[in-house]
């Protein structure tokens, strides 16, 4: 494919409509202007393409769905450019705001769909910049939002008197990226966002953009790691005992369960049952972290999407971060670099019952230690076997 051919396929996306609140013409004829190519051929190729591909129709349909055909390697050169260093400045704004990664990889989908991320002075109706915000709508004035730290800053949210951003979106971490970004944008064609997920990808490396950095949802250190006075033990932390290594041994704690917590297993009878689990060799439990942990405990179900989650949400009295003293039969929490984090059960003497470190899908009785160092997360702590929602 030429960059002929790039510009008639990203024509043919425009006239479909390529941009998500773009006209036909208008979103086809600002792609050409930013390929630098004549219009009349390439938009007439175009429409036939979009009407072939319905075995005829309107010219501004596509019969069937547009699976990212233009990679990244298929874009001229200073396109590319531009889009990486674009992606850079979105990743830098989100990380001096403390998101994750992923936030970056929805700004990047935003951005690819709505502007092919350029920093483009046009659109429809009063769309500009990056992400074609809209100063009638309130998003900024045509300076702040052809700005791109701004209008970065604009789409990440919480900016009080603007539409709502990313982190305005209730559990938008837990989102499909496509679903996240469209519920920032509202836009008139959803489904286009979640085919610039392998164009965010590519750019993402070239950029050197670590989309597995961890954050937090708001932008903010999470509860659990909000700083208290010095000497001061913030409500339901153990007291620190100085600065521990990851990796570093687990050791047991008596296992003296608040009134509330009550479950359908004895914490004995949950550990024998979790020990005899193995020896099945069931592959069911890919990804199925939280609802192997309320199995364990005798429930079908936890209640709750995540297991990061489900330690946020823990009351305050039961939350115990970073202590390495874990009673046999408590919930153990990692963060791991996407937005569900991992949860497992102790089982003492430095063992944990977990699905996926060892191998994918199935459970084994590892060392605690090992989803440390063999799998790269991050410890946040224990907290009683509780499951107030639990089913």
């Amino acid at each position: 494919m030429d960059v002929r051919d790039v510009a008639e396929t990203a024509a043919a996306r425009a006239s479909a409509p390529f941009l998500a609140k773009a006209g036909c013409i208008g979103a086809a004829l600002a792609l050409i202007g930013m390929l630098g190519l004549g219009a009349t051929t390439l938009i007439a190729g175009a429409a036939k393409k979009a009407a072939d591909s319905k075995g005829g129709g309107t010219s501004c349909e596509l019969g069937l769905p547009d699976p990212d055909p233009v990679t990244i390697d298929k874009v001229p050169g200073p396109i590319l450019a531009q889009q990486i260093h674009h992606a850079k400045i979105i990743d830098g704004v989100a990380q001096q705001r403390g998101l994750p990664g992923r936030a970056s990889l929805i700004a990047f989908m935003t951005a690819l769909q709505e502007s092919g991320l350029q920093n483009i002075d046009f659109g429809d109706r009063d769309s500009l910049g990056l992400f074609q915000q809209r100063p009638s709508q309130g998003w900024g004035t045509p300076a702040e939002i052809t700005d791109p730290p701004k209008s970065a800053n604009l789409f990440f949210g919480g900016n009080p008197g603007r539409p709502p951003g990313l982190v305005d979106i209730p559990a938008w971490q837990m989102m499909e990226p496509g679903t996240a970004a469209q519920r920032v944008q509202r836009s008139g064609h959803p489904e286009l966002y979640a085919t610039r997920h392998g164009q965010a990808l590519g750019i993402a490396r070239k950029a050197g953009v670590n989309l597995e950095r961890l954050g937090s949802a708001a932008g903010e250190l999470p509860e659990w790691a909000q700083p208290t006075t010095p000497g001061e033990t913030a409500p339901g932390e153990c007291t620190p005992t100085g600065t521990t290594p990851a990796a570093a041994p687990f050791h047991d704690a008596a296992s003296d369960w608040p009134e509330e917590v009550r479950n359908r297993r004895s914490t004995a009878a949950a550990i024998a049952w979790a020990k005899e689990q193995p020896a099945l060799n069931q592959k069911i439990w890919y990804r199925r972290c939280l609802e192997f942990a309320a199995r364990v405990h005798g429930w079908r179900a936890a209640g709750v999407v995540s297991a990061i989650t489900h330690y946020h949400v823990m009351p305050a009295h039961m939350k115990h971060p970073g202590s390495r003293d874990v009673p046999p039969g408590a919930l153990m929490y990692w963060e791991t670099g996407n937005p569900h984090g991992h949860v497992s059960v102790y089982l003492g003497d430095g063992m944990i019952i977990s699905n996926d470190v060892a191998r994918p899908g199935y459970v084994d009785v590892i060392p605690a230690s090992d989803v440390e160092s063999k799998w790269g997360g991050r410890y946040v702590g224990w907290a009683p076997p509780y499951f107030p929602k639990g089913a």
